[in-house]
């Protein structure tokens, strides 16, 4: 499932942004609002996407202090507050670049300022909290502006336009690649949701940073005109 499914739960998380935000909803309590969960059946692992809002690093003393502590959950790293209605096709706009090289911090910055993340409202069905544990994999991912659907490309040099072609413009040396600790306000991202039923399942399994890579076409040639 993607993007956001209405939640409307008493569980409700406090979020402060600049000025007071409304309140939101975890990866758990949008899984039980799963149709399929409703009846009973097996839903899979939640999957939301959208523009990280707030990024927030957990106190040291909210940390596991002991090794049994540490055995009965993972620590969380960090909490992200993302708004799915920011979606790719509106933060996109001014947004993909040829390539990407980075640095993170830069490219989230650019992120922060886009259109979408500034223009859209945040209310209490669109704000998710994800929580980013020390088992949580991140990865990195680009794909074509057009590309709304796919997970995207290992690699900026495997993207492909709606006709199938490559970019001509040579590749990044160097792409960027998103660790834990890079996560911060204005990069568009795909969460995975753990596994239901246990102490983790408001955390995420897998966290994809999506970068938007623009091809550039091969000229088209033409032909002169017949001589007369």
């Amino acid at each position: 499932m993607r993007l956001a499914i209405v939640a409307r739960s008493a569980k409700l998380v406090i979020i402060s942004l600049l000025i007071a935000a409304p309140p939101s909803v975890g990866l758990a309590q949008q899984a039980k609002d799963d149709p399929a969960a409703a009846k009973g059946k097996a839903s899979k692992p939640e999957i939301i996407s959208g523009v990280i809002v707030k990024a927030e690093k957990v106190a040291k003393e909210q940390l596991p202090q002991s090794k049994s502590d540490k055995a009965k959950a993972d620590p969380v790293l960090f909490r992200l507050s993302v708004n799915t209605n920011a979606v790719w096709r509106d933060w996109v706009r001014d947004q993909a670049q040829v390539r990407d090289e980075g640095p993170a911090k830069k490219d989230a910055e650019k992120g922060a300022n886009s259109i979408a993340t500034k223009g859209q409202p945040v209310d209490e069905n669109s704000l998710v909290v994800i929580e980013v544990l020390a088992t949580t994999k991140i990865e990195t991912r680009f794909r074509a502006p057009t590309d709304e659907t796919s997970l995207g490309e290992t690699s900026p040099d495997k993207v492909k336009s709606e006709e199938g072609a490559k970019s001509t413009e040579p590749p990044a040396k160097k792409p960027v690649r998103f660790r834990a600790e890079d996560l911060q306000p204005g990069l568009f991202v795909e969460a995975e949701g753990g596994k239901s039923g246990t102490k983790d399942e408001d955390a995420a399994a897998v966290i994809t940073v999506i970068r938007p890579i623009r091809v550039v076409e091969p000229a088209t040639r033409v032909e002169p005109a017949p001589k007369s």
